[in-house]
């Protein structure tokens, strides 16, 4: 976290947990090898929430866990958990987050191509 995410009341304001799962999204894809081309085709987000369990304060690193809870024809469920490093017991937030793969220039979507859908695959096992 950094000082600056914290809101008037002093804790990580709320569109910064939308912001740290879209980081960790990106970094995941990346990882995958499968980053974001805005040129071919990609995940969108359809649908994101945040369940607010316990305020995150300043001074904390967090771990956000990234899983699979569901893998359609064209779309892809996640959810995520924000832990502190100094906490790693304690669920701070949980959140879940819907992608659907499209065609950016043809504002379609499509099904996720099979070599990303297998790389999704083994790297989340679905629980």
């Amino acid at each position: 976290m950094r000082w600056g995410d914290m809101d008037a009341v002093g804790h990580l304001n709320n569109t910064y947990y939308f912001r740290y799962l879209e980081q960790v999204r990106i970094e995941w894809l990346n990882s995958l090898g499968y980053g974001i081309d805005p040129e071919g085709i990609g995940p969108v987000l359809a649908n994101t929430a945040c369940t607010f369990r316990k305020q995150l304060t300043y001074p904390a690193t967090l771990d956000i866990t990234i899983e699979l809870e569901k893998l359609g024809n064209s779309s892809l469920k996640l959810r995520h958990h924000f832990y502190r490093q100094d906490d790693p017991g304690t669920v701070y937030a949980s959140a879940e987050v819907l992608l659907v793969w499209v065609d950016y220039k043809a504002e379609k979507s499509v099904a996720i191509p099979d070599p990303i859908r297998e790389a999704i695959q083994r790297a989340l096992p679905a629980a």
